[in-house]
This record gives structure tokens, sequence and C-alpha cells, in this order.
């Protein structure tokens, strides 16, 4: 079980690490400030943290599939960012390729402004390796350098 949670946890750091790498393609008006935000005071890791053409700092949570635990983290983010950052517009980005029709909701009736950001399918791997090989037979040759030069 805890070694799932940490295959888990470095897959969701693996995904956060591609989409800041990338973030100029997907977000073209914001500029990365840093990865892994720390807040020493609640001992907590904000994922991202990012600045737009206006100065709004957002802080990022990135999940596989965002649930309460996600709309939780994303708001203690929010709220220690700003109690840091007086007088600047701080806004909370909870990321996942699927969120739970609940926070969605809750997000909406209880007028929270988190703002949710459906991931790419692209990223759904960032870095692992399938368990298994689906069409062997369409796997391409490549020739090693050694029959290249022999060519």
């Amino acid at each position: 079980m805890a070694g799932d949670l940490v295959v888990g946890f470095a897959h969701e750091c693996a995904i956060r690490d591609s989409y800041a790498r990338r973030l100029v393609d997907f977000r073209p008006q914001e500029r990365l400030i840093r990865t892994e935000l720390t807040f020493p005071e609640v001992g907590l890791r904000a994922d991202m943290k990012t600045v737009d053409t206006h100065n709004v700092l957002r802080v990022w949570e990135f999940k596989i599939q965002a649930d309460y635990n996600g709309l939780g983290q994303v708001l203690t983010y929010l709220a220690m960012e700003r109690k840091g950052s007086s007088g600047r517009q701080v806004r909370a980005v909870l990321a996942a390729f699927e969120f739970a029709d609940s926070i969605i909701e809750a997000n909406e009736i209880l007028n929270l402004g988190i703002e949710m950001v459906t991931l790419p399918s692209i990223l759904r791997r960032a870095g692992t390796v399938p368990s298994q090989v689906v069409d062997v037979d369409n796997i391409p040759f490549i020739p090693l350098a050694v029959e290249a030069a022999e060519s």
C-alpha cells in the first residue's frame, strides 16, 4: 500500500514536471516561478507557482484524479500564499485528468474561484513505461549505428 502511494506521488510529480517544462505551450500568458513551493509554517508544499502577464500569482496542485483531498490541499495553499503575498492577487489551480463531480459542484456553489484545469491526455504517462506493449507487430526497426555505417 505505501509503495503504491510513493509510485502515485512520483507519477504526479512527473506529470507536473512535464507540464511545467511545456507551460509556455499550454498557457503562453504565464511563466513558471517554481515547482515544489514550500510553506514552512504548515509543512506543506504546493506543486507549482506561476505568474501571468497581469501579475496574478497562481498556486497549483496536480492530481491524477482530483477529489476532496486535492480541493483541501489547493485551498490551504491558496490561504498560505495570500497570507504571504499581501496586496497581490493570488488564485488557486487544481489540475487533473479527471475531477469528481462533487468538487466541481462545490467549487461552483460555494464560489471558491478555484481554476480547474483538465490536463492534456498526452501527459498521462509522463515518463512511465506501459506495463505491456499492445501492438508488437508495429514496432519500427531502428538500425544500430554499426549497421547504418555498413550500409
